[in-house]
């Protein structure tokens, strides 16, 4: 984190207040985000998003005849995440499974948080809902380092398949997010079962006609579709921004998380390596994946200045709905003094939430670094908001 990537100069700043509700920017006049789309491939799982029964929910280990896809093994380490709603009417079990695709001895792992809405209610009440869920308690244990190690690293057979994790699904919500290590090439899976049994899983996970039933969205030339398979980044690496602030009564937008769809400029999707047919093949949400945005604030006048930093949403309106809301977990550091984790809750009706406010001395500098995984449950199109009070 210690590059500059990028130098915002007192000019770049917009006179004025934010024109847009909230007050946010207008999407169309934000400044893209310093920084490229990379880090490993990502598996996730999110379609069908709402389940209706038992099967495979995504894979990348063949082309099926049902769903597409095709054989793309992963090694190293890399992240699969996953949100699923249960509505089979019973109890359900959601199993992550490896399978060695090579032809010697594989070592594999995995850790990771997840988590349903019976271990994590979502509440619903818009005026205490922030840092609730299991979107939320997710993406804060991987911020805080406290994930669970769900399979200790061993040896896996060519050809064996081994279970990550079956966790019940005991909510109509599951959010979840794994590390995956592999020292050779592997396929993984998400399954659903009804009786919680390994053997079960692995053969819905061989038979091309047993993918689970459910809301199943494709891409369009006018939808965003869901994704489910591999995706080809993970990793927003914004480095550090040099920003000259300017004399009070101006602002300055970055986006975060914005698709081509919205302003082709400001695009931050990743292509699909290895997604269902079925399915959407650029990363609209980037769903588990993380950002990691660093800021030089720079005060190169003879008076203090002082800044407001905020996290916005781009979605505006007189009601608040989940899908259209960002409530998860941020690690911030000011002046590299240790982490620590704020809770970023916007939603339509009250779209930005503000995260700091620095005070930069004259001729100096202060810095700021923000990491965030994005959550589940959330509409792309954010911004980092810095105005100049």
């Amino acid at each position: 984190m210690a590059r500059t990537t990028a130098r915002f100069a007192e000019d770049a700043w917009t006179l004025g207040t934010p024109t847009a509700p909230g007050p946010i920017v207008v999407r169309e006049l934000l400044h893209p985000l310093p920084g490229a789309y990379t880090g490993p491939e990502i598996v996730v799982s999110n379609n069908p998003e709402t389940i209706t029964g038992p099967g495979w929910l995504t894979q990348h280990a063949r082309t099926t005849t049902t769903r597409g896809g095709s054989d793309h093994a992963l090694s190293g380490t890399f992240p699969l995440y996953l949100y699923h709603q249960n509505s089979t009417g019973q109890n359900a079990y959601l199993h992550v499974l490896i399978a060695n695709s090579g032809t010697a001895v594989a070592r594999v792992g995995a850790r990771g948080a997840i988590w349903t809405n019976k271990d994590k209610p979502l509440v619903q009440d818009p005026a205490s809902r922030a840092g609730t869920g299991p979107c939320y308690a997710t993406s804060h244990d991987w911020l805080s380092g406290d994930t669970r190690q769900w399979l200790a690293p061993g040896d896996l057979a060519p050809g064996a398949f081994v279970e990550a994790a079956c966790v019940p699904m005991n909510g109509s919500i599951m959010d979840g997010l794994f590390e995956v290590t592999a020292s050779s090439g592997v396929h993984t899976y998400t399954v659903v079962t009804l009786d919680g049994s390994t053997d079960t899983a692995i053969r819905y996970a061989l038979d091309d006609a047993a993918g689970a039933p459910g809301n199943t969205k494709p891409q369009t030339p006018t939808t965003y579709g869901r994704m489910s398979g591999v995706y080809a980044s993970s990793y927003w690496n914004a480095g550090t921004s040099l920003v000259d602030v300017p004399a009070p009564g101006a602002h300055l937008g970055l986006a975060v998380n914005v698709t081509g769809r919205q302003v082709a400029s400001l695009d931050q999707t990743a292509p699909a390596t290895a997604a269902l047919a079925d399915s959407s093949q650029r990363s609209w949400g980037n769903y588990g994946s993380w950002y990691d945005i660093g800021l030089k604030l720079r005060n190169r006048s003879t008076l203090p200045r002082t800044v407001r930093l905020t996290f916005g949403s781009n979605i505006t309106g007189p009601v608040d709905v989940p899908g259209n809301t960002w409530n998860g977990a941020l690690g911030l550091s000011v002046d590299d003094a240790p982490e620590t984790i704020r809770t970023v809750y916007v939603r339509p009706t009250v779209p930005r939430d503000t995260l700091a406010t620095l005070t930069v001395e004259p001729q100096t500098l202060r810095r700021v670094r923000l990491r965030f995984l994005v959550p589940g449950l959330i509409s792309a199109g954010s911004q980092l908001l810095l105005e100049s009070i």
